[in-house]
């Protein structure tokens, strides 16, 4: 479920058509990745989305972090697990494996083109994973319903996390787990450029997002539904390469909001964004995010 635009090839811009009050005419305002994901539907080019989950799924980091997360689930054959936020159906097709034929692993998502995407990718036509329509906070399963529920990158674009896990925690049964993957935008870094002006970016990039400080809230969430047992594994992303920094991060479209929103005038943006590209050239451009694995099991 979770956004994007302009990071290259694919084209991740996200085209909303207003009135603007003052000329009366229609304009075009854009969307980042930050807040695309919440209407992934609604994009101009929704497939786009699908697109940059694909990017994040080839990359080692998030690799190795989606095998840390399934470890952590304890999934046994026979299981049923539930998988929110399921995107591309990546992750789905894994834990349906984990669970083996005799297992019921559901995939939800609130973007048809995800869905859509998802059951493509079940080619084997296997009745699991299974796909739905739902919303998070309103799941419509009975109480100790799964053996493990699990999301990844999705309460980032959630308003009420503690809603969300009380959700999870209820349809999970009995010393089953929850496993949740998160990413604190607060920690975003990014090098070099001048000190006032990258704190503008990235607290416009941190602000911007539905729930920017996703990552430190969810062990409270965890705490509140319930949940024993917590246990919170950091992980920091690290990319040296500005192309790669640009894709995943949508460096360009937040300059071009940061400059219409009025964060950052146009040539303080081209400073900066000139600064980035020459020490990118020198093999000095710096980037990293951290990333929250939480973990927790459900009690009698």
């Amino acid at each position: 479920m979770r956004c994007g635009k302009n990071r290259g090839s694919p084209n991740f811009k996200v085209i909303k058509t207003t009135i603007d009050p003052v000329k009366n005419n229609f304009v075009n305002t854009m969307d980042s990745f930050a807040s695309g994901f919440a209407g992934v539907d609604a994009a101009g080019d929704a497939n786009s989305f699908v697109k940059y989950l694909d990017l994040i799924h080839s990359m080692p980091f998030f690799k190795d972090c989606k095998r840390r997360s399934y470890e952590e689930m304890r999934i046994r054959p026979g299981a049923a697990v539930l998988e929110i936020g399921c995107g591309n159906g990546v992750d789905a097709n894994v834990l349906a494996g984990m669970a083996g034929e005799g297992g019921r692993v559901i995939g939800i998502d609130v973007s048809r083109t995800m869905l859509a995407s998802a059951r493509e990718k079940n080619t084997a036509g296997h009745s699991s994973p299974g796909y739905a329509m739902a919303d998070a906070a309103h799941l419509a399963f009975a109480d100790n319903s799964f053996d493990a529920v699990r999301t990844d990158r999705v309460l980032q674009h959630t308003k009420d996390i503690f809603s969300v896990l009380k959700e999870m925690a209820r349809v999970t049964r009995p010393d089953g787990r929850v496993v949740v993957f998160e990413p604190d935008w607060e920690t975003f870094v990014l090098w070099p450029g001048e000190r006032e002006v990258t704190r503008k970016i990235l607290n416009f990039w941190c602000d911007h997002i539905p729930n920017g400080w996703a990552g430190r809230s969810v062990p409270a969430a965890f705490s509140d539904a319930g949940l024993r047992d917590v246990t919170v594994t950091p992980r920091c992303l690290v990319i040296t390469d500005l192309a790669l920094a640009k894709r995943v991060f949508d460096l360009d479209t937040t300059l071009s909001l940061a400059v219409q929103a009025g964060v950052l005038d146009a040539r303080e943006a081209e400073r900066w964004a000139t600064g980035q590209k020459e020490a990118a050239a020198a093999g000095r451009f710096f980037s990293s995010l951290t990333f929250y694995l939480v973990t927790g099991t459900k009690g009698n």
